[in-house]
């Protein structure tokens, strides 16, 4: 099943127009990834992005059957650094994710903040980097 796959983004001027900050999400089919009331830098949010996606060009999905996802994604979870999610970023703080393979499929596999259950969302690692590039040309610092 293809989804639709998108970032939200609103940039607006600090009151003295010295700052620039945006609301910023994800946006997959039905699942909405990153908190976009919550007022970030656009700095910020931009170093964040190109760590990701530095982090992404270089990341290798792992082979996960499906009735140790729970136990895998577990043990993985432990350390924010095998996060596929924007890091040190307000809108995602507790969010959770990883992309792997689940019976033959890319997934990327997410654990919102306070939550216990995981989601599953069919996308290939080359769609959420150019998801990941495009929000970045929308960042205009």
């Amino acid at each position: 099943m293809l989804m639709n796959n998108f970032f939200k983004i609103k940039t607006f001027l600090s009151t003295d127009k010295k700052y620039l900050f945006c609301n910023f999400c994800f946006s997959f089919g039905d699942v909405v990834v990153g908190d976009y009331n919550q007022v970030v830098l656009a700095s910020t949010l931009r170093l964040s992005l190109e760590d990701l996606l530095f982090k992404l060009r270089r990341y290798k999905s792992i082979h996960i059957d499906e009735h140790n996802l729970a136990e895998t994604f577990g043990s993985i979870s432990d350390d924010i650094k095998n996060s596929i999610l924007p890091t040190f970023i307000e809108s995602f703080d507790g969010d959770f994710g990883i992309l792997c393979y689940v019976n033959g499929k890319e997934f990327l596999i997410l654990k919102k903040w306070q939550r216990s259950d995981l989601i599953k969302i069919e996308i290939n690692k080359d769609a959420y980097i150019n998801l990941i590039i495009n929000a970045l040309k929308e960042i205009p610092i």
